[in-house]
């Protein structure tokens, strides 16, 4: 009988370890940066700095449980080389309290491409936390940034990597 009920807690305790979970991730060369779970609903950030103005965009994406879909993308200066509704993209752009709002995006992506430089110096930002893309994974890196199930183990792997 307790070979049994530590045989039974065993299967548990791996089924929980290797249960995926939906996370926002990013993965570099086949390695995993960072998994955070998500759920459908939710939006995340991506940061950087413009490179034409070098001035802050952030760029709002919300997990819509089948896809990553741009809500909106806000601006710290206007001028050359960013997006307005005439372009094609979006649907109002407004000043919001110092600075601009471009929303209406409604961008579906499957996974968001990010190459790590100095100047874009992406970032990504989720339930209190932030991930540095070039300190992750280096500078030239090619940074795909989606959703994907990742379980437990890999995302305990990961904290202990840190």
């Amino acid at each position: 009988m307790r070979k049994r009920v530590v045989f039974l807690a065993a299967i548990a305790v791996a089924l929980v370890l290797l249960w995926p979970a939906e996370c926002l991730t990013a993965k570099c060369d086949g390695k995993l940066l960072f998994a955070w779970p998500i759920r459908p609903g939710e939006t995340f950030e991506v940061s950087f700095l413009h490179s034409l103005n070098l001035s802050p965009v952030t760029d709002v994406i919300e997990w819509t449980g089948s896809c990553l879909v741009v809500r909106k993308s806000v601006f710290a200066t206007f001028g050359a080389g960013i997006p307005i509704p005439a372009d094609g993209i979006g649907t109002e752009l407004k000043s919001v309290g110092g600075h601009y709002e471009l929303t209406g995006i409604d961008k579906q992506m499957e996974s968001i491409p990010v190459m790590t430089q100095e100047v874009p110096n992406h970032r990504v930002a989720f339930g209190g936390r932030e991930a540095c893309l070039p300190e992750l994974a280096g500078l030239g890196k090619s940074v795909d940034i989606s959703v994907r199930r990742v379980p437990l183990i890999a995302r305990l792997a990961l904290l202990s990597h840190r």
